[in-house]
């Protein structure tokens, strides 16, 4: 079974675009284009982004207008090239990122809080569902249910936000903190297993600026990692962080996405690695090596004292 076959047989269970139930699909689709199998899923929960400020958070919305139901032509999603230009390593950025973040004010969190996410995905080998399409999610801060090893590997935002603000200065000793947060099953070398937990821990939201600055600081540690200037499936600019080879031999890599103003965690995506070589492809499956395969963009994130609540 080709990669293309494969891709489509996933789509028939696969979840509607929200950021915690897509972590398993996400999963599932990484060991089908490895050909791996594996038990070890990575977190349920993929945290949310922090912010570096209460303004910050208000000021990344979704650009008006540019959101369509599905079939519109205009707005179907394609393969198109990831980037505009490299800017190679990725260490300056990182570093120059942590500095701005760890001069934002703490957020005020109670612990009755929900956390709300607006944003949007876009899959372009997805032909049932094409266009962009719109998510909305209310996490609550303080779940029980996802705390003390009781989800495996999930973590609540509250535990998140706790293990952050006792995250130790150090970039390596973080690094070997995160490690035992967010455990891999071993398949992984341990460039891999840190640049994954790291880029997980940039979304956590809500964070404290100065332990999220610390993620970012043992990010830019991680050897090899590379960022370059993009464009979001929203049209927005940001930054590509990401490591070469982290794909463990697929076809398929995950980036994660900066705002390139305050360097917030704005989006992730999953870049071609090689040609699509299936002669059956139709237009939405074909694609060349390093055209975007699936975006994914956060238009607002904030805190909401209830369910259903919209900021």
């Amino acid at each position: 079974m080709n990669e293309m076959k494969q891709l489509r047989a996933l789509r028939s269970h696969a979840p509607q675009p929200d950021p915690h139930r897509l972590a398993a699909g996400r999963q599932e689709l990484l060991r089908t284009t490895r050909g791996q199998a594996t038990a070890h899923r990575w977190p349920a929960r993929w945290q949310l982004t922090a912010a570096a400020s209460a303004a910050a958070i208000t000021a990344v919305t979704l650009v008006g207008g540019q959101l369509r139901s599905g079939g519109d032509p205009e707005f179907v999603p394609v393969a198109r090239p990831a980037y505009t230009s490299q800017l190679g390593g990725a260490k300056q950025v990182l570093n120059q990122a942590a500095d701005a973040i760890a001069r934002g004010a703490a957020p005020r969190v109670e612990q009755d809080d929900w956390v709300y996410v607006r944003g949007t995905a876009a899959n372009a080998t997805d032909q049932e569902q094409t266009g962009l399409r719109q998510r909305e999610s209310w996490t609550r801060f303080a779940d029980p249910s996802l705390e003390k090893g009781r989800a495996g590997d999930d973590h609540s935002p509250r535990e998140t936000y706790d293990f952050l603000a006792a995250l130790p200065r150090d970039p390596n000793e973080a690094k070997r903190k995160a490690r035992a947060f967010l455990p891999g099953d071993g398949s992984e070398s341990s460039t891999q297993h840190d640049f994954r937990v790291l880029q997980i821990l940039v979304r956590a939201y809500p964070a404290p600026p100065q332990g999220l600055a610390t993620v970012y600081r043992a990010l830019a540690t991680v050897p090899g990692v590379e960022a370059a200037r993009a464009v979001d499936v929203l049209k927005r600019d940001a930054i590509a962080v990401y490591l070469p080879g982290s794909e463990q031999a697929g076809s398929l890599r995950e980036e994660v996405l900066l705002d390139s103003q305050t360097y917030l965690y704005s989006g992730s995506r999953w870049i071609a690695q090689k040609d699509n070589q299936d002669p059956d492809a139709s237009a939405g499956d074909r694609w060349r090596k390093g055209d975007v395969i699936i975006d994914e963009s956060r238009g607002a994130v904030s805190l909401v004292d209830e369910e259903n609540e919209r900021p």
